[in-house]
């Protein structure tokens, strides 16, 4: 039997990609075959599509876009995937305005946004990935923090280290007298909506922020534009703690805090504890889910979904079969990228489903008679 050479890349990629994940620290990627069983999906032949697809938005989703486009351009060798990592916010406007193709967002459209949109928009969970609690300690290898001590360290009711409060989740544990440096993002995130609506949830009788893609944060903190921004001024400031995500945290090479989850356990932020919330998720009609603070023992209470969004109608024909090919390759071959880079892979149930939804995507011309 022959195997396909397309395949053969694909293998070779994924084991370049998973040696580089292991260098940085991203080695625990068991269990992801309950999720991707094989790679089908639509019958498209990649070297047929052509054009240019502009997408915007989620800085969490960053790594795998830009890893699974790069793929991609090997089979669809006359299309153009281009990403820009500018927040939830920025990337679902864009794709109000119809200046990208797609959009890449942690949070759903608000009610109030839906207006902005002059067509049906489907959503496409890809991936999810736990949202660390990063710090910058090096004399303390291992940081226990329960949801109403997040709370208040963000909104500044604790403000140094050895803080009694901490130092109770964290009994033998020498904590320096050190102030507490709290860095935040400054633009709109949907990381920031995922944390503030974690702490909303489970912190609910202590967290006085509210929750949204940007907040009103205490004048003490610090802000930093995007996930990279913000791991980088964490490693560059002894005494920091940030919200995250995985990837961003492991390239920075920063500390992760266990968090205790509903069960009263202490998890950390790896993929099967990020699979354990979301195996404990119900995704409604739109594929819309929310894995944060999710029931069970393992699950990572801070796992926060992703989507990529588009419009149901293009302009063309070609940029229709264009999205239609891209939106198959990230929920086939990227699905097994996706691990290698800190994400967790959509439930293999869900993505039959939401392979079926791809066909949805038309050009506006083939609507007419």
């Amino acid at each position: 039997m022959r195997i396909p050479d397309r395949f053969l890349r694909l293998v070779a990629s994924v084991m370049l990609i998973s040696i580089t994940a292991t260098a940085c620290g991203l080695t625990d990627t068991s269990g992801d075959e309950r999720f991707v069983s094989e790679l089908d999906g639509l019958d498209i032949d990649y070297r047929t599509l052509t054009g240019t697809l502009n997408g915007s938005g989620s800085s969490f989703q960053d790594p795998l876009q830009q890893a699974v486009s790069g793929e991609f351009r090997r089979v669809a060798r006359n299309v153009t995937v281009n990403y820009t990592k500018s927040g939830s916010s920025a990337g679902k406007a864009d794709l109000a305005a119809r200046t990208v193709q797609f959009a890449g967002t942690d949070s759903a459209i608000k009610a109030e946004e839906r207006a902005d949109f002059r067509d049906e928009v489907l959503y496409f969970p890809v991936v999810a990935a736990p949202i660390t609690v990063s710090y910058n300690l090096a004399e303390v290898p291992e940081l226990r923090l329960g949801p109403d001590t997040i709370a208040r360290i963000f909104q500044g009711d604790i403000a140094v280290w050895n803080d009694r409060r901490i130092a109770e989740e964290n009994p033998g544990v020498e904590l320096p007298d050190l102030r507490i440096a709290v860095v935040r993002r400054s633009d709109g995130s949907g990381t920031t909506k995922n944390f503030s609506s974690y702490l909303d949830d489970a912190a609910a009788n202590v967290w006085r922020l509210g929750t949204g893609e940007s907040l009103e944060w205490p004048a003490a903190t610090q802000g930093a534009e995007k996930s990279s921004g913000m791991s980088s001024l964490i490693a560059s400031t002894s005494g920091a703690i940030g919200y995250v995500d995985l990837s961003d945290s492991v390239a920075a090479r920063l500390q992760r805090a266990l968090v205790r989850n509903r069960a009263g356990n202490y998890v950390p932020p790896k993929l099967p504890n990020a699979r354990a919330a979301i195996e404990s998720s119900t995704f409604d009609d739109e594929f819309l889910y929310d894995p944060l603070n999710a029931p069970g023992d393992e699950a990572y209470p801070i796992t926060a979904p992703t989507w990529v969004i588009v419009a149901a109608r293009q302009r063309s024909e070609s940029t229709a079969d264009a999205l239609r090919g891209y939106l198959n390759y990230l929920l086939t071959e990227g699905q097994l990228i996706a691990p290698t880079l800190g994400y967790a892979a959509v439930p293999e149930s869900i993505r039959q489903a939401l392979i079926e939804r791809i066909d949805v995507i038309r050009s506006s011309s083939e609507d007419r008679p």
